[in-house]
């Protein structure tokens, strides 16, 4: 449920590290390919050389993408779970480009076409890299942090909760849900809920896992804001008497718990706060060029 905009995604990308050394995770080996036939009845036998199979690796490396999106990605930290799925996907995408160049799919004129569509957009991406390798240097004044910090203190606040959610597509339907729900003695309404979630929740982790609607444990920044304030509005063992709508769909949630609220001391907050403000340099500066470059040039929008 959380949003972050290209700017952002660009910034932090560049603001994490890259791999260091692509380990190997999985290595594909491809059989030799077959000798043609010699065509023709007389011909001369040459001694053959055994030609060797193509090994190829599947490093670290091959997750460039995700790590760009997320710089604190690191293979080895994930659950063997994840590490299957992730090399699992990376082993199919290896087949399936072999196959496609095969087929010289990558010489059709909707390829070069997507290809040159790719190029537009991996030049803007990397010009927005450029300026905000060099925001990221720059020093912020710990006053300016400071003072950052005392003005904002609300949006630091850390307050951790435990809830469950029923997700529906129509307002009706929550509406019925929170009915049921009101039916059903107090010591027994999250049981009820877990059964009506795993019944009738379209969201696809429930339904795939039948947990209930367990979102487990989030801070309140790390949802939509409708949500959380819902979340975070009821007491613990209530649950929300209107539906919450998201662009999700619409939502009843049940708060199994939360903690008391905690402000963060300043050295706590820091590098967050460098976060904030890099990025909003960042924004400005992006902003300012392009105000600058549409001066030199006239823009005419076709009319359907």
């Amino acid at each position: 449920m959380v949003k972050k905009s290209v700017m952002s995604l660009v910034l932090v990308g560049v603001l994490g590290a890259g791999f260091v050394g692509a380990k190997t995770l999985a290595t594909v080996t491809f059989p030799a390919p077959q000798d043609a036939p010699t065509k023709g009845k007389h011909h001369r036998k040459h001694k053959q050389v055994a030609a060797k199979p193509e090994v190829v690796d599947i490093t670290e490396s091959d997750f460039e993408v995700i790590k760009q999106r997320n710089p604190n990605f690191d293979f080895d930290k994930l659950k063997p779970e994840q590490k299957e799925a992730l090399l699992e996907q990376a082993i199919n995408n290896l087949l399936i480009e072999r196959e496609a160049k095969k087929e010289k799919l990558d010489e059709t004129p909707d390829f070069a076409q997507r290809m040159a569509s790719y190029k537009k957009q991996l030049l803007v991406e990397t010009w927005a890299k450029h300026q905000a390798e060099a925001i990221g240097k720059e020093e912020i004044p710990e006053a300016k942090l400071k003072e950052y910090y005392e003005a904002n203190k609300a949006q630091f606040v850390q307050q951790e909760a435990h809830a469950r959610h029923i997700l529906v597509k129509t307002e009706a339907e929550a509406k019925r849900v929170i009915s049921e729900l009101n039916k059903v003695p107090k010591a027994r309404v999250e049981k009820e809920f877990i059964d009506i979630a795993n019944r009738e929740s379209i969201d696809p982790n429930t339904k795939n896992t039948k947990n209930g609607g367990d979102l487990g444990k989030f801070q309140k920044n790390q949802m939509a804001p409708e949500f959380s304030n819902a979340v975070f509005g009821l007491n613990p063992g209530a649950y929300t008497k209107v539906p919450v709508k998201t662009e999700f769909g619409y939502h009843v949630i049940y708060l199994a718990s939360k903690n008391e609220p905690k402000t963060p001391t300043f050295e706590q907050a820091k590098q967050t706060i460098i976060g904030i403000l890099k990025e909003h340099q960042f924004q400005e500066y992006v902003k300012g060029e392009l105000e600058k470059l549409r001066k030199h040039v006239q823009i005419q929008i076709a009319k359907d």
